[in-house]
């Protein structure tokens, strides 16, 4: 895979000293911010591992609340529910049509913190126009809203999976050695990665995981690099990909959106496509398999019930993603003037839906904070429903009931070894660095 050079506008030539100085800015805003308390601000600086008490606060502070950040907040779900269905509430700017993001010329009398660097090339600032596209093309292979994916796709991840729980031993790490592993093949295959190409796929999915997070909260300047790079590497390899399915297509993600998108311009809607699928769907689907297990690890009898039907694998996923989110914040912008829960927003204010702690809201579930397997589908959990991860929701649930499924068969006695550690500065993924399992009784 060769390193497609960055293009040459201003936001990608900032030197060293002057990303740092605007990464260090924005983070300076968050601690200032935080020191008063606010917890959205104390969410954004990511510096606890349990952040129960924050999205409870969050939530009691209103239906929809300005924080000092600047971001008008909610974590309460009929309220969130509207935000994320409103579409006057969009992923960028209507007024800024080049790159989502906010060089801080003016940090002390208009600091915004809802771009902090600009991720235009990996598509996670699309409109929703693209994003309904796209999520249309794909359907065929990811599945769409409430479908399944094609069953060449279920058929892969059944052998992937049982691959990778058949190669850990008595101890193991949990995202090391099997939820990145299998999630990484499993988007590798979608998108036909030749078999040289997929080791170093798999380190530029890895640099890309932060991404999500980067947008709302700033990252080392390391780190940050790092991701631009690996947006670039992403890009090329999938652009190469394009151009060979163009010439000779397939059953593959690819072939498929190139067949059904825009007739337009059909290979940037599968660049798109296949950008987002290393972007988004890979730490979404390592994470969702991440939070089941760990939500069913903590509750012996729930995990040992699955041994007796194995198709509670589906309702533990769902309730995971309602009790333990993949991705717990969702920000928009208003392209317009609007009220939204009771309160007037002006055009460009920035929106946050706190998924988590709508998720756990009691006005719309009983006994919320209790992961519960015989939960009734269809309450109206509100995860994996933004334009870009929606796209890879019936993807990520399939993923991870598979994992439920075949580690539950081949590691019965399944216990926690450690501590879940999670990284810091990632109040949107919540992502997990090392979550230690042994199969000793």
């Amino acid at each position: 895979m060769q390193t497609q050079n960055a293009p040459e506008t201003a936001e990608y030539q900032q030197t060293d000293s002057e990303l740092g100085r605007h990464l260090l800015t924005a983070r300076g805003f968050h601690w200032i911010y935080g020191t008063s308390g606010d917890p959205y601000a104390l969410t954004l600086r990511a510096e606890s591992d349990d952040p129960a008490l924050l999205t409870r606060r969050i939530r009691e502070a209103g239906p929809l609340w300005q924080s000092t950040a600047g971001a008008w907040v909610t974590g309460r779900h009929g309220v969130a529910a509207q935000a994320l269905a409103d579409p006057r509430l969009a992923l960028r700017h209507a007024d800024l049509p080049g790159p989502q993001r906010h060089v801080f010329s003016d940090a002390w009398s208009n600091p915004q913190l809802c771009h902090i660097i600009p991720l235009d090339r990996a598509f996670l600032h699309a409109s929703d126009a693209d994003h309904t596209r796209w999520a249309r093309s794909a359907s065929a292979v990811l599945g769409g809203a409430g479908g399944v994916p094609a069953e060449g796709v279920r058929e892969h991840a059944e052998r992937v999976h049982r691959e990778a729980a058949d190669r850990t031993g008595d101890s193991f790490d949990l995202m090391a050695d099997y939820s990145r592993p299998v999630a990484t093949q499993a988007a590798a295959e979608l998108l036909g990665v030749p078999a040289a190409q997929r080791e170093r796929f798999a380190a530029t999915c890895l640099a890309l995981g932060v991404a999500l997070d980067a947008a709302l909260c700033p990252q080392p300047l390391a780190v940050t690099r790092r991701l631009t790079e690996a947006v670039e590497d992403v890009r090329a390899l999938v652009a190469d990909l394009v151009e060979a399915r163009r010439a000779q297509p397939g059953d593959d993600l690819l072939s498929a959106v190139l067949r059904d998108g825009s007739a337009a311009a059909p290979a940037q809607d599968a660049l798109a496509v296949g950008v987002l699928t290393a972007v988004v769907g890979v730490e979404v689907t390592a994470g969702l398999i991440n939070n089941t297990l760990e939500s069913l690890l903590a509750r012996p009898v729930q995990w040992a019930r699955l041994g007796e039907d194995p198709d509670l694998a589906a309702g533990a996923v769902e309730e995971a993603l309602r009790f333990a989110p993949p991705v717990r914040l969702e920000s928009r912008i208003a392209a317009e003037d609007l009220t939204l829960g009771g309160q007037d927003l002006p055009a460009g204010a920035q929106v946050v839906v706190h998924v988590g702690a709508a998720n756990r809201d009691p006005e719309a579930f009983l006994a919320p904070d209790h992961f519960d397997l015989d939960r009734p589908a269809g309450q109206g959990q509100l995860s994996l429903s933004g334009p870009h991860t929606a796209l890879f929701g019936a993807f990520a649930r399939l993923q991870a009931e598979t994992a439920v499924r075949t580690l539950r068969e081949r590691r019965p006695v399944l216990t926690p070894a450690g501590a879940v550690l999670r990284r810091m500065r990632s109040p949107v993924l919540g992502g997990v660095l090392r979550f230690p399992l042994t199969t000793s009784a």
